[in-house]
């Protein structure tokens, strides 16, 4: 298996595993030596990794975003509408909506190569992207933007 093959696989493991796994187990589920696990898991622009009650856990990371621009000439993120990736466009199959709705359009399948990210289906996509750019998050509600004024003053 090469490295590329590996850091794919590591990708499509922690997404169906919303976005994170315990080392330990990955290192059971995933038959490639040692050293290429550690040197793609080295890797601190695709994974991180934190410590959660006395485990390891390997968190996917990915600098890949949806595309903001209106205009754009071609970039490195997909181009692809955001509510057609959770789920909730309120176009059908893109009709009338002016963003993408084909993930597998020639340039999203090269954005997707480009990051290693080409054998993730919608869900770990939206995973994955998710955890890591929190503009795609819903905006806080203003009941909890106001300080708190429940504790008390030290």
């Amino acid at each position: 298996m090469t490295e590329m093959d590996t850091t794919a696989l590591i990708y499509k493991v922690l997404c169906d595993h919303n976005g994170c796994f315990e080392l330990e187990e990955m290192r059971a589920n995933i038959s490639t030596k040692e050293d290429e696990l550690k040197s793609v898991l080295g890797n601190q622009d695709m994974f991180t990794s934190t410590v959660s009650e006395g485990n390891k856990l390997i968190v996917a990371k990915t600098k890949m975003r949806l595309c903001r621009d209106k205009e754009c000439n071609g970039c490195s993120n997909l181009h692809l509408c955001k509510f057609y990736l959770y789920g909730t466009c309120r176009f059908n199959e893109g009709q009338q909506c002016r963003f993408c709705h084909e993930l597998t359009s020639e340039y999203n399948i090269r954005v997707l190569r480009e990051h290693h990210l080409e054998e993730l289906d919608k869900r770990e996509l939206c995973t994955l992207l998710l955890q890591n750019d929190n503009t795609l998050l819903p905006p806080v509600s203003s009941y909890f933007q106001a300080p708190c004024n429940l504790l008390e003053e030290i």
